[in-house]
């Protein structure tokens, strides 16, 4: 998702374009990202969560290869398209995997565990998407991924066979094989799941909120690279390390999730996050070096999580007929606002730099979290456990 982060100057200047242009890389990958959510959650659906992810990041695998063959923008451009379309199944398949297997009471702890995966992933993206394109040049950082692609699809696959293995040895010994509650949202067509969604409320707040979220925040946090590089000539590397630190700053909410909820509910998880990413915002504003960056990111990351994980743990509870709609829907729109986001932000840096950008990030942010923070304490006397 992010390895482009720190590669889009080097881009710019590889294929004699713009900043602009170069982001495309970016926008494209999150649109067909976006666009796909839908397809995949309906696929998952009728044929199994697994086997459709090892499939697709199969093809993302040699999507990958081909971004780390292109002779032109566009060539890398169309395959950043195709490696997002197919990558695509992986994180809303897992989230539903979740949803299906383990009881509400039990989630959130599990969701922020699932984070740290996430972030691990994010943060190796931008720190080695900068560092190889110093050391080897950016083409390895694709190939990178073609690898970790692959290996991921081969290891998922093998896993899968032995556990489909340990089914038939329990099933000849005699012994009654455990099943799995399944949500009563698959016995529905998508279709009917999406009019339920739409007929609910605070369904439209949740999804709404994770669009704007996307909207507001991925813009600036994909060009604080560039913003390190063009004002204060940091290196690929340094640049694209520095921005991977809002990946740490994730893991470290996802550690610390359970005190952090017990001390602040849910409610005050949003408004302190929205709070905390204005303060980024604005370090980022008065910097006269890269170094305070370095504190602007991890208080970002920190900040996005303890926002996000309370909107995604309300996808995944939001409707008991239509999780699976909820939740190819609640991605849907997280991505496609990171697309126009990105594009935006880009546009607006170009024309009047990168303090605008991270200024309406700033008031945007604080924002969405104080108002979907008192959302959810209006909303919350309803909400119950899913039995």
């Amino acid at each position: 998702m992010r390895v482009c982060d720190p590669l889009l100057p080097v881009l710019a200047v590889e294929f004699n374009s713009t900043l602009s242009a170069a982001a495309a890389t970016t926008t494209g990958f999150a649109l067909a990202y976006g666009s796909t959510q839908l397809f995949f959650g309906v696929l998952g659906d009728r044929v199994g969560r697994l086997p459709v992810i090892v499939v697709a990041i199969a093809i993302a695998a040699a999507a990958s290869a081909a971004c780390a063959l292109a002779p032109s923008l566009d060539r890398l451009i169309y395959a950043r398209i195709a490696t997002g379309a197919f990558a695509a199944a992986a994180i809303p398949l897992s989230l539903g995997w979740i949803g299906d297997n383990v009881p509400f009471g039990d989630r959130q702890p599990v969701l922020a565990r699932y984070l740290i995966g996430q972030m691990l992933g994010m943060t190796g993206g931008q720190i080695g998407g900068g560092i190889l394109s110093d050391l080897v040049g950016w083409r390895f950082a694709f190939w990178a991924i073609a690898v970790t692609f692959a290996g991921a699809a081969a290891m998922l696959l093998r896993s899968m066979r032995r556990a489909a293995a340990a089914d038939k040895d329990v099933l000849a010994d005699g012994s009654e094989r455990a099943t799995v509650e399944t949500d009563a949202a698959e016995s529905f067509g998508f279709v009917r799941q999406s009019r339920l969604l739409v007929a609910d409320r605070w369904a439209l707040i949740v999804i709404g909120a994770v669009t704007l979220e996307g909207v507001l925040l991925f813009g600036s946090v994909a060009l604080v690279a560039s913003y390190l590089q063009h004002a204060f000539g940091a290196t690929p590397s340094l640049a694209g390390t520095v921005s991977a630190l809002f990946g740490l700053g994730g893991i470290f909410y996802a550690l610390n999730a359970r005190r952090l909820l017990a001390r602040l509910r849910a409610s005050g998880l949003c408004r302190l996050g929205g709070g905390l990413i204005a303060l980024a915002m604005g370090v980022l504003l008065l910097q006269t070096d890269w170094q305070p960056a370095v504190a602007a990111t991890l208080m970002a990351g920190l900040g996005y999580y303890m926002l996000h994980n309370t909107l995604q743990t309300q996808a995944t509870q939001l409707s008991i007929a239509a999780r699976g709609a909820a939740i190819a829907w609640f991605a849907t729109g997280l991505w496609l606002g990171q697309a126009v986001g990105v594009a935006v932000a880009a546009a607006v840096a170009e024309r009047f730099g990168f303090p605008a950008v991270f200024m309406a990030t700033a008031a945007g942010l604080a924002l969405l979290g104080f108002a979907f923070g008192r959302a959810l304490e209006s909303h919350q006397p309803r909400l119950r456990p899913v039995s």
